[in-house]
């Protein structure tokens, strides 16, 4: 570590040797956040506290911070009798690359140790292929008679197949615990044993859930061809997450085989998660041969699935183009929406006269996505048109703000000319899209105009401007944003901080923090995520104290602080 980069975490250090707990709390908590290596020695120095909730969290951040020095101390831990001091140490060291120092995993599971204690054991080296791993498994498989060690030891062989293993195995296979019996029987299937395939395929058809989700997860870490049979059984299971965890196994099917399969699934698929990954799966396939379910998809009322299938539409590429404008006449209007979107995503030329068409429709959407598809497309005849809509007065207002926004997309000569009147349109939107738009080209006089919007009735004009004059190289803008969050209004104080997030100016943070003591839960998230991507020390600690409020759901603070953790990386 640099001179640099200590002098930068030496508060933070310096916390650790604090007299107030929550100080020490907060900076434990903070290290392992930032996830820097070298901070583990540091942390690793309070592991005698007697202090379990400060050894919990140093425990915890060690594991964030991952590094493979700090193993040897965690692994003393996960025997510990306090539940939730073994609980942290193991869930700290699955999350560290045990590789380099397996033999002090391996030494900790020795025969005399408790049989709880080296479950986890096997657990945690599960994961690692290696010479060392494999010989310890073996031993417990001779030794130990505890059926849940058991059946931990004898998956590492499911993942990792071992010839040597054949004998032990058959005899195993016919022990009288059924979960022993079962891995023992997935372990000698990936071994190619006929037997052993005979009997997973039948257990397949099983009324028991668990026998068959512990199946499909066993098949899913070490697939074989000769799977295929007992996937296709697993495709339509009554267990939603069967299915789902089955699909893992559609790269085993030839390319002709694995779209009917998808075409099927798609065809009969209720659940949603499984019909956005199925949809996914068939964006991946490039292929026209799935047109027509995805055509159907396209026509849900669910947006996620809507936007899911357009996506995979998209990727088929020009393949389709022709189909689409063969029937696209006689579809209804919402049809016709999404698949102007399709034929942008596509960027085909063929499409160009229909997208023309749609641009002069009456219809508000089917013009809006038209202009989308233009920015795609990039046709100089459809940007003609474009230019066309952004001088016709009267124009829709919400078909002029996304096309004003469109010319901020493409680079033409006359875009600066046309977009400048429309610095003064009575619609905000349009204000608002002009400046931005107008901040994507060289333009000598947007820092005036800037300037005087600064002063616009509306707050997204103001937020807009603010963000361009700041982009232009001018730091002035704090202090109109500064008055916006103390504003009366929740929606200005909002779009404030948006601003400040999308400002990369460290002269925000302080609005920022002080922000995060606003009531209104709108302007109290937009300044979570503004302070997420700017990733600023000062801020670590502040957010911390906002996780411990806990005023949010905690999954909500988990993201910010990853996302915060991130920032600080890149």
């Amino acid at each position: 570590m640099t001179d640099s980069s200590k002098k930068r975490f030496e508060k933070l250090i310096d916390g650790l040797k604090s007299s107030d707990r929550e100080v020490k709390l907060m900076s434990i908590a903070a290290l392992g956040i930032l996830r820097i290596k070298k901070h583990s020695e540091a942390l690793c120095d309070l592991l005698a506290s007697p202090d379990l909730e400060i050894l919990a969290a140093v425990i915890k951040s060690l594991g964030q911070i991952g590094n493979p020095d700090s193993v040897k101390y965690l692994i003393e831990f996960i025997s510990n009798p306090n539940e939730k001091i073994s609980s942290e140490a193991f869930n700290s060291l699955k999350k560290i690359d045990l590789s380099s120092v397996e033999d002090i995993v391996i030494k900790a599971c020795s025969a005399d140790q408790p049989t709880a204690l080296r479950k986890k054991i096997v657990e945690l080296l599960s994961e690692y292929n290696d010479i060392r791993v494999s010989s310890l498994m073996n031993e417990i498989l001779g030794q130990t008679r505890d059926p849940e060690l058991l059946s931990a030891t004898i998956s590492y062989f499911i993942k990792y197949p071992s010839a040597e293993r054949h004998t032990s195995l058959k005899m195993l296979a016919g022990n009288g615990d059924w979960s022993i019996s079962l891995t023992a029987n997935l372990a000698l299937s990936r071994l190619k044993d006929q037997g052993a395939f005979n009997h997973i395929k039948r257990l397949a058809k099983s009324s028991n859930s668990e026998v068959r989700q512990i199946i499909v997860t066993s098949l899913n870490y070490h697939p074989l061809i000769e799977d295929r049979d007992i996937y296709q059984i697993l495709f339509s299971d009554n267990r939603a997450n069967i299915r789902k965890a089955s699909l893992e196994g559609l790269n085993l099917f030839a390319s002709d085989e694995r779209i009917k399969i998808i075409r099927q699934l798609l065809s009969i698929e209720k659940e949603k998660a499984i019909r956005i990954l199925l949809i996914k799966k068939a964006a991946a396939e490039k292929t026209p041969l799935l047109f027509d379910e995805l055509f159907k998809l396209l026509q849900s009322t669910d947006e996620e699935i809507q936007k899911a299938s357009i996506e995979a539409l998209g990727e088929i590429g020009d393949k389709i183009v022709d189909r689409i404008l063969l029937d696209y006449e006689r579809m209804p209007l919402l049809l016709k929406e999404q698949l102007l979107l399709v034929l942008g995503k596509i960027g085909s030329l063929k499409a160009s006269y229909l997208v023309k068409e749609a641009l002069y429709a009456k219809e508000r959407w089917l013009r809006i996505n038209a202009i989308e598809a233009t920015v795609n497309i990039k046709s100089p005849d459809l940007i003609e048109c474009l230019l066309n809509i952004v001088k016709t007065p009267n124009t829709d207002i919400w078909v002029m703000a996304t096309a004003v926004s469109a010319l901020g997309r493409i680079s033409h000569p006359q875009c600066i000319d046309l977009l400048i009147p429309h610095l003064k349109n009575k619609d905000a939107r349009v204000r608002a899209n002009t400046i931005e738009a107008l901040s994507t080209h060289k333009w000598e006089g947007l820092a005036d105009a800037c300037f005087s919007m600064l002063k616009d009735r509306n707050d997204r004009v103001r937020v807009n401007a603010a963000i361009a004059l700041w982009k232009s190289g001018h730091s002035e803008v704090f202090s109109e944003l500064e008055k916006m969050s103390h504003d009366r209004s929740r929606w200005v104080r909002a779009s404030a901080v948006f601003a400040l997030g999308q400002i990369d100016d460290p002269e925000g943070i302080p609005i920022l923090i002080r922000m995060l003591h606003d009531n209104e839960d709108m302007v109290y998230r937009n300044t979570l995520e503004a302070l997420s991507w700017h990733g600023d020390l000062r801020a670590l600690i502040p957010l911390l104290n906002e996780a411990n409020r806990g005023r949010l759901k905690p999954e909500f603070y988990e993201m910010i602080l990853d996302r915060f953790a991130q920032t600080i990386k890149e």
